[in-house]
């Protein structure tokens, strides 16, 4: 790598290299039988060279390539993006724990054996249901040095399982799945046999629901409805553009002061977790918004560059990119927060639940699994609804609780958002 770099620096201002290396094996099941067994092994080279101001890069996959690779990025430099920054040089490093060497021992039949675990439980709860289920493992790593004198390396491995099934009869379609993924190896199979099982449970019975505004809940997987467009406000590339209604106003509470969102890239065990992002900038757990108030944003050197301030660890290959996002619980159980709903609506599936203007904060979707709560309990489940929320003004002034419970779905990790009025729009 230093030898590339070196010759590199005869045609460029600045470069760095960044590899990467991961072995991966699956095995998944369809329709409640064996479907595939798969692996697949994946090594890649990407150089980036920056020179008069211009950046470009390429990216090789064959051992043995740097020669092309270089000549690639060279070509490339020339109608290249133009940036401001320089790359970053050593700096102190916090490793969060992204290996766990458990992952890397679980052998195919293992896999196999989860997997048919899941399918059977499912089966066993209702043989008309069509399941399907999945178990992989991945290892390998990531290099970065640059010119400037950065090194990193961090080896990583993931694992993940998942369950779900399909299920057509004379109300229609119904699908439900649930899973995980993280660093370390756990089953997870009792608890996802257990919520999934669960999910088909409550949605047995359908039940009719006027249109009007209602208390809802969102479960943790669907509490990226509501994040996702803060997230879109609070990277760089719409704070620099002035496209984000949040630039200029870190330190301006905007909205309730229970809310926190978190980006922590230092977790342990989490797959978004690193030491360092893919530009060498040194990560860590900060605030976005802190007890309501607009903390900062997500930085690459770039757009850290063109508002004067700081890269924050968020650098991706296209632009800033979170690590893990996270919102702290308050202190409310989920039990409770239940408890306390006289007719509501519980939502555990949305589809199509995007801003199309995340800007402006306005999300709607369909719900794809949603249930109807009466007199502090789930009595069924709710079909050809549609919710509506802004979640500038929502999250201000219509935050009812945040559940003491939070669970880890990939790189977010949220508890159950009741607002205390969401509009549901139905079909009757």
């Amino acid at each position: 790598m230093e030898a590339l770099l070196k010759k590199a620096l005869k045609s460029a201002d600045q470069a760095d290299l960044y590899t990467k290396k991961s072995v991966s094996h699956a095995v998944s099941f369809q329709a409640s039988k064996l479907k595939d067994i798969t692996q697949n092994e994946e090594e890649a080279w990407t150089l980036r060279l920056i020179k008069d101001g211009l950046l470009g890069s390429a990216t090789v996959t064959k051992p043995d390539s740097f020669d092309i690779l270089l000549a690639y990025a060279a070509n490339t430099v020339k109608h290249g993006s133009a940036v401001g920054y320089t790359l970053p040089g050593a700096g102190a490093l916090t490793a969060p724990r992204t290996f766990d060497p458990r992952v890397t021992e679980v052998s195919q039949a293992e896999m196999l054996d989860l997997g048919a675990e899941l399918i059977s439980a499912l089966n066993d709860y209702d043989p008309k249901i069509k399941a399907f289920a999945g178990i992989g493992k991945s290892f390998g790593s990531v290099t970065l040095m640059n010119s400037a004198g950065f090194q990193g390396s961090t080896d990583m491995t993931m694992w993940h399982v998942y369950l779900g099934g399909e299920l057509v009869n004379e109300d229609g379609f119904l699908q439900i799945y649930d899973g995980v993924a993280q660093s370390d190896y756990t089953a997870f199979t009792e608890d996802i046999k257990a919520k999934v099982i669960e999910s088909f449970r409550l949605a047995k019975e359908n039940i009719s629901i006027k249109p009007g505004q209602y208390p809802v809940i969102f479960a943790p997987a669907q509490v990226s409805c509501l994040t996702d467009p803060l997230l879109t406000c609070l990277n760089g590339m719409g704070i620099s553009r002035g496209f984000s209604p949040f630039k200029g106003r870190i330190g301006e509470l905007a909205f309730d002061s229970r809310f926190s969102l978190i980006d922590d890239a230092l977790a342990d065990g989490a797959v978004g977790s690193k030491s360092f992002d893919r530009e060498g900038v040194p990560t860590a757990r900060r605030a976005l918004i802190d007890g309501g108030k607009i903390g900062g944003y997500l930085l690459d050197l770039q757009t850290a560059h063109l508002l004067g301030m700081a890269p924050t660890g968020n650098g991706g290959t296209t632009g800033p990119v979170s690590n893990n996002t996270v919102v702290p619980g308050g202190d409310t159980s989920f039990s409770d927060m239940l408890a306390g709903i006289d007719e509501g609506v519980l939502i555990e599936g949305t589809m199509g639940a995007w801003a199309g203007n995340p800007y402006g904060g306005q999300v709607s979707g369909n719900i794809s699994l949603g249930y109807k709560i009466e007199k502090g309990k789930v009595v069924g489940r709710i079909k050809d609804c549609v919710f509506s929320v802004n979640v500038f003004t929502d999250l201000r002034d219509n935050l009812a609780a945040l559940s003491r419970e939070q669970l880890w779905r990939g790189n977010t990790c949220y508890p159950y958002v009741q607002l205390a009025n969401v509009n549901i729009s139905t079909k009757v």
